[in-house]
């Protein structure tokens, strides 16, 4: 996940703490650029970003440091999706479409990335038919999800031993 590199250069404290510090920051600041996409006032995307950035499920979580990092790319991919199904700047809206998808799978929290991954989907298709977009759209979403895959496939082997592994296996119990 690209921010843990501050592990790298900080004490575990200190990196722990701008990570942390870095969620309900990238949310605000994606949100307010999703909602300025969809010609929402400048007053109204500050306060939807500061509501988002700061809601009760952000909170909640914030200690944690990777259901949030999951979430905070949501706003934008679907400001991807946007330019993407607009058609603008395919390579430059691309990459950051691609950046964000595999940085919210590398965050940490799979359920989470679950349901962002269907939403993403969700809405692509939303958007694909609401703009009556061309074939060479949805090719491309499938592309760049493809891509997806392929970069993030180094990290299915360990996750996919983690849940295996996993003790809620041993704690189900036979209610029948």
């Amino acid at each position: 996940y690209p921010p843990n590199i501050l592990f790298f250069f900080l004490p575990f404290s200190y990196a722990w703490s701008v990570l942390i510090v870095l969620q309900p920051l990238f949310a605000g600041i994606f949100l307010y650029l999703y909602l300025r996409n969809l010609k929402i006032s400048n007053q109204g995307s500050v306060l939807g970003a500061i509501t988002f950035a700061f809601s009760g499920f952000f909170i909640a979580w914030l200690e944690w440091g990777t259901v949030l990092h999951v979430a905070l790319w949501l706003p934008l991919l679907l400001l991807s999706i946007d330019k993407l199904v607009i058609g603008s700047r395919y390579k430059v809206w691309s990459i950051i479409f691609l950046f964000s998808l595999c940085s919210a799978f590398f965050a940490g929290h799979l359920q989470t990335f679950f349901y962002l991954f269907l939403f993403v989907w969700v809405y692509f298709l939303a958007r694909w038919f609401q703009y009556r977009s061309n074939i060479r759209i949805l090719l491309l979403f499938l592309i760049l999800n493809s891509l997806f895959v392929i970069l993030t496939v180094i990290q299915w082997y360990p996750t996919l031993q983690l849940i295996l592994e996993s003790a809620r296996n041993v704690d189900q119990s036979d209610w029948t």
